[in-house]
């Protein structure tokens, strides 16, 4: 009997044997045959055999990096090397279980009760031993996070019943009851945008067992489930807490609210080959009040697409509609509607707020269907007010499409030169708007008398003559013509004729004429629905998506933003029975983060934030001038040239 060692055991085992099937299927290969000429032959590891070669008339052979057939010949593949992971699953020779060389999570004060009842208890059951008692590591319960373990000595066959080494959660229901530990894990994730694969991934890298995924998606799903419910009755109560101060200060309609609204997509709903319809498949209808400085979200409504349930149905061959089929549907929108439809999301969101509260004034970004949802859910008497923001930037819009003289920027015809144009009359539009409400409080009939003599000084200012009437009518300009190089560069100079400037002031009346002061005359924006849209991504990112769970974290995150960090999660935990430690160090780290987030939002460090960003602003439109860019593209275009009929025709 011949003796086979354990390596060509394990080549007989993994290697490529004669009259194996080929690495490329349905064709029929060999091998080229021993040649007397120089030829190299060379033989691979089976992963890199497979990822390398190449077949070249129905022979297995290498190739090179211009697709020429190289002079090495290749040699069947040997086996792959041992993986690290292959190594690591052998435990290594020690009389101490590997799970107890890894890090676990215990409750120091429940270890310390084990550790003191077992001592006594081996001591009265064999007084003589003089052995130790350890954690039998083989005998340990995992529950997520948390550890069931006991203790056995080292001499003799004592062995200790299991303690329970975390806190529990107190429930009525039948079953094994949660640990504070994998409740308070799920909040914490909620409200980050890692998932349970990306929190399992840390925890194998800090050498702690992780939980099964199962049991960490089932306790996502009630966490979830709970904080939405939490945060739907905090936002009732800021409403009812609004009204009772509306009543304190004396408003003649305590239920009347001034309320600015925004819908945010997980992803841009146009210019997508995937789908016929609209890309998107999860938007965030979002509204807050604009009575107070505080600007409370009162109102939040998440409409989903997604559901994976109905996309394995559909695998299998079963026609399933979303939403409410059977099973578990986390749609809660139908794949036929449109996912911009604003217009009906603010109607719910309308109806949900009007409960507690009504909408006096509603300011949006000049989405009309988003208006007529708030309309048709709280009536005719609801005011439409612009934002602030969005009508610069439709100005900026139009200045780059006005129709211009060539010569009115001196010779200057590049784009760039045009949208310095544009932003800095939109620039000096909402600077003079603001300072003019500063000074006149606001009075729109005083605004309105005192707009007309405003911007003729913006056009006479940009036309080379900024002194007299800057002095006497703008409320930016003193008339030193410092303001004229704001995003212009210093070479540049602005020539109009007439017509420029009949369309110039045409343009300038989108911000400063009659009908648009009657539009922002509160200076209202959505500035605070914009904050709360990007703050959704971080617990509801772009690149990932949490189709069971994105309503639970949406709402998990507005929490937070009404109610600061700090109060967030002790409401949180509260809420699931994960209650925090009194007067531990994780209190202290809380309120750490929260006097953080204070001071970041203090008027002394928003300023000073203000002043940084236009001063790297500054500097970047001054080293602009100093850079030429020239642009290359590579793809081939369509020339069209040569085809006859366009000869003819120049409007084909």
């Amino acid at each position: 009997m011949e003796f086979i060692t354990k390596r060509k055991k394990n080549l007989l085992n993994f290697a490529y044997k004669p009259g194996e099937p080929s690495p490329i299927k349905g064709k029929k290969l060999h091998y080229e045959k021993r040649s007397n000429s120089n030829t190299t032959y060379v033989r691979l590891e089976r992963s890199s055999f497979e990822a390398r070669i190449a077949c070249n008339d129905n022979a297995l052979t290498f190739r090179d990096v211009d697709g020429s057939q190289t002079a090495a010949k290749p040699l069947r593949p040997r086996a792959n090397r041992i993986r690290y992971v292959d190594m690591l699953r052998v435990p290594a020779p020690s009389k101490v279980h590997p799970d107890l060389l890894t890090n676990k999570v215990y409750v120091p004060a429940l270890l310390q009760s084990m550790m003191a009842f077992e001592n006594k208890k081996h001591r009265l059951k064999t007084a003589k031993c003089k052995g130790d008692l350890v954690i039998d590591g083989s005998a340990s319960i995992k529950w997520g996070l948390g550890w069931r373990e006991r203790l056995k000595c080292t001499r003799c066959r004592y062995v200790g019943q299991h303690y329970r080494l975390y806190n529990e959660v107190p429930s009525s229901s039948r079953g094994r009851k949660a640990a504070q530990i994998n409740v308070g894990f799920q909040i914490g994730v909620a409200s980050t945008s890692i998932g349970n694969t990306g929190f399992r991934r840390i925890l194998n890298t800090t050498n702690i067992i992780a939980p099964s995924p199962l049991a960490m998606q089932n306790q996502a799903n009630k966490v979830n489930s709970a904080l939405k419910s939490l945060n739907e009755r905090s936002m009732s109560q800021i409403r009812k807490n609004l009204v009772a101060q509306n009543a304190k200060i004396g408003q003649k309609d305590p239920l009347l609210v001034n309320v600015e609204g925004d819908t945010c997509y997980n992803n841009p709903i146009f210019k997508s080959d995937a789908t016929p319809f609209q890309a998107g498949t999860i938007a965030i209808s979002t509204m807050c009040e604009n009575n107070t400085k505080n600007k409370h979200i009162v109102g939040v409504l998440v409409s989903n697409k997604l559901c994976r349930t109905a996309s394995m149905l559909r695998n299998k061959g079963q026609p399933v509609q979303c939403p409410n089929h059977r099973g578990n549907c986390s749609a809660n929108l139908s794949e036929r509607e449109p996912i911009g439809d604003e217009g009906k999301y603010n109607k719910v969101l309308g109806d949900l707020i009007s409960q507690d509260i009504k909408v006096s004034n509603f300011t949006c970004d000049g989405d009309s269907r988003a208006f007529q949802g708030v309309r048709n859910s709280h009536g005719h008497n609801v005011g439409h007010l612009r934002d602030l923001r969005h009508l610069g930037n439709s100005l900026k819009r139009e200045l780059n499409k006005a129709p211009f003289s060539k010569g009115m920027l001196k010779g200057h015809s590049k784009s760039n030169i045009r949208n310095r144009f544009a932003l800095s009359v939109k620039a000096r539009c909402m600077a003079e708007l603001k300072a003019a409400h500063n000074k006149h409080q606001g009075d729109i009939k005083v605004l309105k008398k005192v707009m007309v003599n405003v911007i003729s000084a913006i056009i006479l200012c940009f036309n080379g003559y900024c002194g007299t009437s800057c002095a006497k009518y703008r409320y930016v300009c003193a008339g030193t013509n410092r303001q004229a190089k704001n995003f212009m560069p210093n070479n540049v100079k602005v020539r109009m004729v007439n017509s420029d400037q009949q369309v110039l002031k045409k343009c300038i009346e989108m911000v400063l004429g009659p009908a648009a002061l009657d539009a922002t005359k509160l200076l209202t924006t959505t500035q605070k629905c914009e904050a709360a849209n990007r703050s959704y991504q971080a617990v509801n990112p772009k690149s990932v998506t949490f189709s069971r769970n994105c309503v639970g974290r949406i709402h998990g995150q507005v929490h937070k933003l009404n109610n600061g960090y700090a109060d967030s999660v002790i409401a949180k935990t509260m809420e699931l029975h994960a209650n925090l430690t009194q007067g531990s160090k994780v209190i202290k780290q809380l309120a750490y983060e929260d006097r953080n987030e204070l001071n970041r939002k203090r008027l002394s460090a928003t300023i000073k934030a203000r002043a940084l960003r236009a001063r790297t602003r500054n500097y970047r439109y001054k080293l602009h001038e100093e850079l030429h860019y020239g642009k290359g593209i590579s793809d081939p275009k369509p020339d069209f040239d040569g085809l006859p009929h366009l000869k003819h025709h120049k409007y084909a």
